[in-house]
Protein backbone atom coordinates (compact mmCIF):
# COMPACT_ATOMS: atom_id res chain seq x y z
CA UNK A 1 0.00 0.00 0.00
CA UNK A 2 1.69 3.71 -1.05
CA UNK A 3 2.22 6.03 1.76
CA UNK A 4 -0.89 8.07 1.06
CA UNK A 5 -3.26 5.35 1.35
CA UNK A 6 -4.39 6.59 4.92
CA UNK A 7 -4.03 9.84 4.52
CA UNK A 8 -7.02 11.42 2.00
CA UNK A 9 -9.63 13.26 3.36
CA UNK A 10 -11.76 10.54 2.68
CA UNK A 11 -10.45 7.81 3.55
CA UNK A 12 -12.61 7.34 6.38
CA UNK A 13 -16.05 7.95 4.46
CA UNK A 14 -17.86 4.44 6.02
CA UNK A 15 -19.12 2.01 3.68
CA UNK A 16 -22.79 3.04 4.18
CA UNK A 17 -22.00 6.26 2.78
CA UNK A 18 -20.06 5.34 -0.15
CA UNK A 19 -23.21 2.80 -1.04
CA UNK A 20 -25.42 5.78 -0.43
CA UNK A 21 -23.63 7.30 -2.99
CA UNK A 22 -22.79 4.91 -5.36
CA UNK A 23 -26.28 4.41 -5.81
CA UNK A 24 -27.45 7.33 -6.06
CA UNK A 25 -25.36 7.70 -9.08
CA UNK A 26 -26.21 4.69 -10.84
CA UNK A 27 -29.62 5.48 -10.41
CA UNK A 28 -29.27 8.57 -12.86
CA UNK A 29 -29.42 8.47 -16.87
CA UNK A 30 -26.67 8.40 -18.60
CA UNK A 31 -27.69 11.92 -19.82
CA UNK A 32 -27.67 13.53 -16.56
CA UNK A 33 -25.16 11.76 -14.92
CA UNK A 34 -22.31 12.67 -12.51
CA UNK A 35 -18.53 10.48 -12.45
CA UNK A 36 -18.29 7.79 -9.32
CA UNK A 37 -18.10 9.47 -6.37
CA UNK A 38 -14.61 10.61 -5.12
CA UNK A 39 -15.11 8.40 -1.95
CA UNK A 40 -15.36 4.80 -3.75
CA UNK A 41 -11.55 5.95 -4.70
CA UNK A 42 -10.16 6.47 -1.19
CA UNK A 43 -12.81 4.78 1.72
CA UNK A 44 -10.51 1.98 3.57
CA UNK A 45 -14.10 0.24 4.08
CA UNK A 46 -15.58 0.05 0.36
CA UNK A 47 -12.02 -1.13 -0.56
CA UNK A 48 -12.41 -4.16 2.02
CA UNK A 49 -16.01 -4.13 0.78
CA UNK A 50 -14.32 -4.92 -2.69
CA UNK A 51 -11.80 -7.48 -2.10
CA UNK A 52 -15.20 -9.48 -1.08
CA UNK A 53 -18.19 -8.69 -3.03
CA UNK A 54 -15.98 -7.73 -6.38
CA UNK A 55 -12.50 -9.45 -6.55
CA UNK A 56 -13.39 -12.97 -4.10
CA UNK A 57 -16.24 -13.19 -6.32
CA UNK A 58 -16.31 -12.23 -9.94
CA UNK A 59 -13.79 -13.60 -12.66
CA UNK A 60 -10.57 -12.42 -13.13
CA UNK A 61 -8.85 -12.69 -16.00
CA UNK A 62 -4.94 -13.93 -15.30
CA UNK A 63 -3.49 -14.14 -18.63
CA UNK A 64 -3.65 -15.71 -22.03
CA UNK A 65 -3.91 -19.41 -22.98
CA UNK A 66 -1.33 -19.23 -25.52
CA UNK A 67 0.86 -18.51 -22.37
CA UNK A 68 0.32 -21.76 -21.34
CA UNK A 69 1.16 -23.54 -24.68
CA UNK A 70 3.12 -27.30 -23.30
CA UNK A 71 2.35 -29.14 -20.66
CA UNK A 72 3.09 -28.29 -17.25
CA UNK A 73 3.36 -24.46 -18.77
CA UNK A 74 2.01 -22.09 -15.49
CA UNK A 75 1.13 -18.52 -14.54
CA UNK A 76 1.17 -17.30 -10.97
CA UNK A 77 -0.84 -14.49 -10.40
CA UNK A 78 -2.83 -12.73 -7.36
CA UNK A 79 -6.38 -12.34 -6.76
CA UNK A 80 -7.81 -10.55 -4.12
CA UNK A 81 -4.55 -11.31 -1.67
CA UNK A 82 -4.51 -14.87 -2.82
CA UNK A 83 -1.76 -16.01 -4.82
CA UNK A 84 -2.73 -18.24 -7.60
CA UNK A 85 -1.14 -20.66 -9.87
CA UNK A 86 -2.40 -21.69 -13.16
CA UNK A 87 -1.22 -24.78 -15.02
CA UNK A 88 -1.78 -26.11 -18.47
CA UNK A 89 -2.72 -30.32 -18.37
CA UNK A 90 -1.70 -33.11 -20.14
CA UNK A 91 -5.07 -33.45 -21.58
CA UNK A 92 -4.54 -29.31 -22.92
CA UNK A 93 -7.03 -28.24 -20.11
CA UNK A 94 -6.03 -25.51 -17.69
CA UNK A 95 -6.40 -25.66 -14.41
CA UNK A 96 -6.01 -23.53 -11.34
CA UNK A 97 -5.26 -23.69 -7.68
CA UNK A 98 -4.45 -21.87 -4.75
CA UNK A 99 -0.65 -21.30 -4.65
CA UNK A 100 0.28 -22.27 -1.06
CA UNK A 101 1.51 -25.78 -0.03
CA UNK A 102 -1.30 -28.10 2.10
CA UNK A 103 0.71 -28.56 4.93
CA UNK A 104 1.63 -25.23 6.32
CA UNK A 105 0.46 -23.05 3.67
CA UNK A 106 4.20 -21.65 2.68
CA UNK A 107 3.94 -20.10 -1.22
CA UNK A 108 4.63 -23.20 -3.31
CA UNK A 109 5.87 -21.78 -6.66
CA UNK A 110 7.74 -17.87 -6.37
CA UNK A 111 8.19 -18.04 -10.25
CA UNK A 112 6.45 -15.87 -12.31
CA UNK A 113 5.60 -18.48 -14.63
CA UNK A 114 8.08 -21.43 -16.11
CA UNK A 115 7.07 -25.25 -16.89
CA UNK A 116 7.19 -28.46 -14.38
CA UNK A 117 6.63 -31.78 -14.19
CA UNK A 118 5.95 -31.21 -10.55
CA UNK A 119 5.50 -28.88 -7.86
CA UNK A 120 7.67 -29.36 -4.82
CA UNK A 121 7.36 -26.89 -1.79
CA UNK A 122 10.73 -26.04 -0.65
CA UNK A 123 9.84 -26.21 3.21
CA UNK A 124 9.59 -29.72 3.44
CA UNK A 125 9.46 -31.10 0.11
CA UNK A 126 5.45 -31.98 -0.30
CA UNK A 127 5.39 -32.64 -3.80
CA UNK A 128 2.07 -32.25 -5.95
CA UNK A 129 1.62 -33.53 -9.87
CA UNK A 130 0.07 -31.04 -12.41
CA UNK A 131 -3.39 -32.18 -11.10
CA UNK A 132 -2.71 -30.78 -7.73
CA UNK A 133 -2.19 -34.22 -6.02
CA UNK A 134 0.26 -34.75 -3.51
CA UNK A 135 2.61 -37.66 -4.67
CA UNK A 136 5.08 -37.02 -1.87
CA UNK A 137 5.12 -36.43 1.87
CA UNK A 138 8.61 -37.22 3.20
CA UNK A 139 8.56 -38.47 7.01
CA UNK A 140 4.29 -38.25 7.07
CA UNK A 141 3.94 -42.10 7.63
CA UNK A 142 5.08 -41.49 10.97
CA UNK A 143 1.26 -39.54 11.06
CA UNK A 144 -1.19 -42.45 11.96
CA UNK A 145 -3.99 -42.71 9.00
CA UNK A 146 -2.19 -39.90 7.08
CA UNK A 147 -4.18 -39.82 3.71
CA UNK A 148 -2.13 -38.19 0.65
CA UNK A 149 -5.38 -37.87 -1.36
CA UNK A 150 -7.01 -35.39 1.52
CA UNK A 151 -4.21 -33.41 1.22
CA UNK A 152 -3.53 -31.43 -2.50
CA UNK A 153 -3.60 -28.27 -3.78
CA UNK A 154 -6.83 -26.24 -2.62
CA UNK A 155 -8.47 -25.84 -6.83
CA UNK A 156 -10.09 -22.82 -8.53
CA UNK A 157 -12.47 -22.51 -10.80
CA UNK A 158 -11.29 -21.62 -14.16
CA UNK A 159 -12.74 -21.01 -17.69
CA UNK A 160 -11.23 -19.91 -21.15
CA UNK A 161 -12.98 -17.32 -23.39
CA UNK A 162 -11.69 -16.20 -26.57
CA UNK A 163 -8.22 -17.08 -25.84
CA UNK A 164 -8.22 -15.17 -22.03
CA UNK A 165 -7.83 -17.44 -19.05
CA UNK A 166 -10.16 -16.34 -15.86
CA UNK A 167 -9.75 -17.81 -12.69
CA UNK A 168 -12.53 -16.88 -9.86
CA UNK A 169 -11.91 -17.50 -6.06
CA UNK A 170 -15.64 -17.88 -5.59
CA UNK A 171 -16.74 -22.05 -5.29
CA UNK A 172 -20.07 -21.48 -6.81
CA UNK A 173 -19.83 -18.67 -9.41
CA UNK A 174 -22.97 -16.42 -9.96
CA UNK A 175 -22.38 -17.29 -14.14
CA UNK A 176 -20.75 -18.99 -16.48
CA UNK A 177 -18.24 -16.54 -18.16
CA UNK A 178 -18.85 -17.92 -21.79
CA UNK A 179 -22.77 -17.48 -21.21
CA UNK A 180 -23.18 -14.08 -20.27
CA UNK A 181 -19.75 -12.93 -22.86
CA UNK A 182 -21.85 -14.67 -25.92
CA UNK A 183 -23.80 -10.83 -26.68
CA UNK A 184 -20.14 -9.62 -26.72
CA UNK A 185 -18.48 -12.17 -28.72
CA UNK A 186 -21.49 -13.17 -31.57
CA UNK A 187 -21.75 -9.27 -32.64
CA UNK A 188 -18.90 -8.12 -31.76
CA UNK A 189 -14.78 -9.66 -30.80
CA UNK A 190 -15.57 -13.34 -32.16
CA UNK A 191 -14.76 -11.75 -35.82
CA UNK A 192 -11.57 -10.99 -34.63
CA UNK A 193 -10.63 -14.86 -33.29
CA UNK A 194 -7.88 -13.77 -30.72
CA UNK A 195 -7.44 -16.73 -29.15
CA UNK A 196 -5.21 -17.17 -32.37
CA UNK A 197 -3.09 -14.31 -31.85
CA UNK A 198 0.18 -14.72 -30.01
CA UNK A 199 1.09 -13.11 -26.98
CA UNK A 200 4.73 -11.27 -27.44
CA UNK A 201 4.61 -9.43 -24.54
CA UNK A 202 3.88 -9.68 -20.59
CA UNK A 203 4.87 -6.65 -17.84
CA UNK A 204 3.84 -5.70 -14.83
CA UNK A 205 3.56 -2.35 -13.44
CA UNK A 206 2.25 -0.56 -10.02
CA UNK A 207 0.56 3.00 -10.14
CA UNK A 208 0.09 5.29 -7.45
CA UNK A 209 -3.74 5.27 -7.89
CA UNK A 210 -6.90 3.50 -7.07
CA UNK A 211 -7.87 0.23 -9.23
CA UNK A 212 -11.02 1.90 -10.40
CA UNK A 213 -8.90 5.18 -12.08
CA UNK A 214 -7.21 2.85 -14.34
CA UNK A 215 -10.43 1.26 -15.52
CA UNK A 216 -12.33 4.52 -16.10
CA UNK A 217 -9.29 5.85 -18.14
CA UNK A 218 -9.19 2.76 -20.53
CA UNK A 219 -12.67 2.49 -20.83
CA UNK A 220 -13.00 6.04 -22.40
CA UNK A 221 -11.22 7.09 -25.51
CA UNK A 222 -12.37 11.16 -24.90
CA UNK A 223 -8.61 11.62 -23.68
CA UNK A 224 -6.86 10.15 -26.81
CA UNK A 225 -6.71 12.81 -29.15
CA UNK A 226 -5.43 15.51 -26.62
CA UNK A 227 -3.06 12.95 -23.96
CA UNK A 228 -1.65 10.22 -26.57
CA UNK A 229 0.07 12.55 -29.56
CA UNK A 230 2.91 10.24 -29.22
CA UNK A 231 0.93 7.25 -29.63
CA UNK A 232 -2.71 6.10 -30.38
CA UNK A 233 -3.67 10.03 -31.57
CA UNK A 234 -1.88 9.11 -34.59
CA UNK A 235 -4.32 6.50 -35.87
CA UNK A 236 -6.56 9.98 -36.32
CA UNK A 237 -9.85 8.66 -35.37
CA UNK A 238 -12.38 11.54 -35.07
CA UNK A 239 -14.39 11.87 -31.84
CA UNK A 240 -17.57 11.85 -33.59
CA UNK A 241 -16.28 7.98 -35.22
CA UNK A 242 -16.92 6.77 -32.17
CA UNK A 243 -19.82 4.66 -31.09
CA UNK A 244 -20.60 3.01 -27.65
CA UNK A 245 -22.21 -0.39 -27.45
CA UNK A 246 -25.13 -2.02 -25.81
CA UNK A 247 -25.44 -1.62 -21.65
CA UNK A 248 -24.55 -4.70 -20.12
CA UNK A 249 -24.36 -5.81 -16.33
CA UNK A 250 -21.06 -7.92 -17.52
CA UNK A 251 -19.08 -5.51 -20.02
CA UNK A 252 -18.93 -2.64 -22.12
CA UNK A 253 -17.51 -1.29 -25.12
CA UNK A 254 -16.86 1.05 -27.88
CA UNK A 255 -15.89 0.99 -31.21
CA UNK A 256 -13.97 3.21 -33.62
CA UNK A 257 -13.04 3.11 -37.39
CA UNK A 258 -9.85 4.14 -38.24
CA UNK A 259 -9.73 6.33 -42.05
CA UNK A 260 -7.02 3.95 -43.31
CA UNK A 261 -7.43 0.89 -45.01
CA UNK A 262 -3.98 -0.04 -45.15
CA UNK A 263 -0.72 0.33 -42.17
CA UNK A 264 -0.48 0.46 -38.43
CA UNK A 265 -4.39 -0.44 -37.00
CA UNK A 266 -5.78 -2.25 -40.41
CA UNK A 267 -6.14 -6.36 -41.43
CA UNK A 268 -3.20 -7.89 -42.75
CA UNK A 269 -3.90 -8.73 -46.51
CA UNK A 270 -3.41 -12.79 -45.46
CA UNK A 271 -6.53 -11.72 -42.89
CA UNK A 272 -9.63 -13.34 -44.86
CA UNK A 273 -11.37 -13.30 -41.68
CA UNK A 274 -12.58 -9.14 -41.27
CA UNK A 275 -15.08 -8.06 -43.78
CA UNK A 276 -15.58 -4.59 -44.85
CA UNK A 277 -14.93 -2.06 -41.64
CA UNK A 278 -14.22 -4.53 -39.73
CA UNK A 279 -11.20 -4.57 -41.67
CA UNK A 280 -9.79 -1.22 -39.99
CA UNK A 281 -12.16 -1.56 -36.33
CA UNK A 282 -10.55 -0.84 -33.36
CA UNK A 283 -12.64 -2.06 -30.48
CA UNK A 284 -11.85 -1.48 -26.40
CA UNK A 285 -13.86 -3.25 -24.31
CA UNK A 286 -13.71 -4.47 -20.82
CA UNK A 287 -14.72 -7.76 -18.95
CA UNK A 288 -16.20 -6.78 -15.63
CA UNK A 289 -14.48 -5.73 -12.96
CA UNK A 290 -11.10 -5.63 -14.43
CA UNK A 291 -10.23 -7.00 -17.74
CA UNK A 292 -9.22 -4.27 -20.29
CA UNK A 293 -8.88 -4.91 -24.03
CA UNK A 294 -7.68 -2.71 -27.02
CA UNK A 295 -8.23 -5.29 -30.00
CA UNK A 296 -7.58 -4.42 -33.75
CA UNK A 297 -7.03 -5.99 -36.38
CA UNK A 298 -2.87 -6.18 -36.20
CA UNK A 299 -2.36 -6.23 -32.48
CA UNK A 300 -4.51 -6.65 -28.97
CA UNK A 301 -3.49 -5.07 -26.06
CA UNK A 302 -4.94 -6.06 -22.14
CA UNK A 303 -4.23 -4.93 -18.42
CA UNK A 304 -5.67 -7.05 -15.65
CA UNK A 305 -6.07 -4.55 -12.55
CA UNK A 306 -5.82 -5.35 -9.20
CA UNK A 307 -5.87 -3.44 -5.95
CA UNK A 308 -2.70 -2.95 -4.08
CA UNK A 309 -4.24 -0.58 -1.58
CA UNK A 310 -6.58 2.61 -1.68
CA UNK A 311 -3.44 4.39 -3.40
CA UNK A 312 -2.04 1.86 -5.36
CA UNK A 313 -2.89 -0.56 -8.30
CA UNK A 314 -0.98 -3.72 -9.60
CA UNK A 315 -1.30 -4.55 -13.42
CA UNK A 316 -0.47 -7.60 -15.58
CA UNK A 317 -0.93 -6.12 -19.04
CA UNK A 318 0.30 -8.22 -22.60
CA UNK A 319 0.51 -7.79 -26.24
CA UNK A 320 -0.41 -10.47 -29.01
CA UNK A 321 -0.45 -10.18 -32.63
CA UNK A 322 -1.98 -12.17 -35.13
CA UNK A 323 -0.02 -14.77 -36.78
CA UNK A 324 0.02 -13.49 -40.32
CA UNK A 325 1.34 -10.23 -38.98
CA UNK A 326 4.20 -12.06 -36.74
CA UNK A 327 5.10 -14.48 -40.27
CA UNK A 328 5.96 -10.69 -41.83
CA UNK A 329 8.29 -10.59 -39.70
CA UNK A 330 12.12 -11.48 -40.50
CA UNK A 331 13.81 -14.14 -38.04
CA UNK A 332 16.47 -11.49 -37.40
CA UNK A 333 14.39 -8.55 -37.55
CA UNK A 334 12.28 -10.20 -34.48
CA UNK A 335 13.90 -8.64 -31.17
CA UNK A 336 14.76 -5.60 -33.00
CA UNK A 337 10.60 -5.13 -33.39
CA UNK A 338 9.68 -6.65 -30.25
CA UNK A 339 11.93 -3.67 -28.64
CA UNK A 340 10.39 -1.20 -30.70
CA UNK A 341 6.80 -2.36 -29.61
CA UNK A 342 7.45 -2.15 -26.00
CA UNK A 343 8.91 0.96 -26.42
CA UNK A 344 5.79 1.75 -27.58
CA UNK A 345 3.45 0.60 -25.42
CA UNK A 346 5.59 1.98 -22.81
CA UNK A 347 5.09 5.47 -23.76
CA UNK A 348 1.16 5.10 -24.02
CA UNK A 349 1.61 3.52 -20.29
CA UNK A 350 3.31 6.60 -19.53
CA UNK A 351 0.97 9.26 -21.25
CA UNK A 352 -1.78 7.30 -19.31
CA UNK A 353 -0.11 6.98 -15.59
CA UNK A 354 0.36 10.53 -14.80
CA UNK A 355 -4.01 11.00 -15.80
CA UNK A 356 -4.90 8.22 -13.44
CA UNK A 357 -2.39 8.81 -11.04
CA UNK A 358 -4.00 12.17 -11.46
CA UNK A 359 -7.29 11.02 -11.01
CA UNK A 360 -6.96 9.49 -7.81
CA UNK A 361 -4.87 12.87 -6.40
CA UNK A 362 -8.00 15.16 -7.91
CA UNK A 363 -11.02 12.84 -6.57
CA UNK A 364 -9.33 12.77 -2.98
CA UNK A 365 -10.89 16.29 -2.42
CA UNK A 366 -14.05 16.67 -0.13
CA UNK A 367 -14.93 19.55 -2.25
CA UNK A 368 -15.80 18.74 -5.98
CA UNK A 369 -18.04 20.12 -8.74
CA UNK A 370 -21.44 17.67 -9.94
CA UNK A 371 -18.99 16.35 -12.93
CA UNK A 372 -20.37 15.53 -15.91
CA UNK A 373 -19.62 12.87 -18.79
CA UNK A 374 -19.03 13.57 -22.23
CA UNK A 375 -21.53 11.62 -25.02
CA UNK A 376 -18.61 9.00 -25.71
CA UNK A 377 -18.07 7.86 -22.15
CA UNK A 378 -21.39 6.18 -21.76
CA UNK A 379 -19.14 2.74 -20.75
CA UNK A 380 -17.81 4.83 -17.43
CA UNK A 381 -21.81 4.64 -16.37
CA UNK A 382 -21.51 1.25 -17.07
CA UNK A 383 -19.21 0.58 -15.19
CA UNK A 384 -20.54 2.03 -12.63
CA UNK A 385 -23.80 0.72 -12.56
CA UNK A 386 -21.68 -2.74 -12.78
CA UNK A 387 -20.04 -1.49 -8.93
CA UNK A 388 -22.87 -0.41 -7.73
CA UNK A 389 -24.74 -3.79 -8.74
CA UNK A 390 -22.27 -6.12 -7.27
CA UNK A 391 -21.47 -3.94 -4.27
CA UNK A 392 -24.48 -2.60 -3.26
CA UNK A 393 -25.94 -5.75 -3.70
CA UNK A 394 -23.57 -7.74 -1.17
CA UNK A 395 -24.13 -4.68 1.86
Amino acid sequence: MSNNALSTPLSNVSLDAVLRDLSSVAAQPFESANPIPGAANHSLAFLQHERQAVFANEWVCVGRGDELAETGDYLVHDIADVPVLIVRQADGTISAFVNACAHRFACLVGNASGNAKRFTCRYHAWTYDLKGDLVRAPYMEMKPDFDPAQHGLRRLRCEVWEGFVYVTLAEQPATSLASVLEPLRENIVGRFDMARYKTVLRETMVWDANWKNLMENFIESYHVPIAHLKTFAKHNKPLEDYHCGEDSDYYCYHIAAQPEETGPGAAHPGNARLKDEWRRMMVDFCVFPCHLITLMPDYLWYITVQPAGIGQMHATWGVAIPPENLADIAEEEYDGWLAGFKDYMDIANDEDKVLVEALYKGSASPLLPAGTYHPIERNLWQFVRYLNRVCGASA
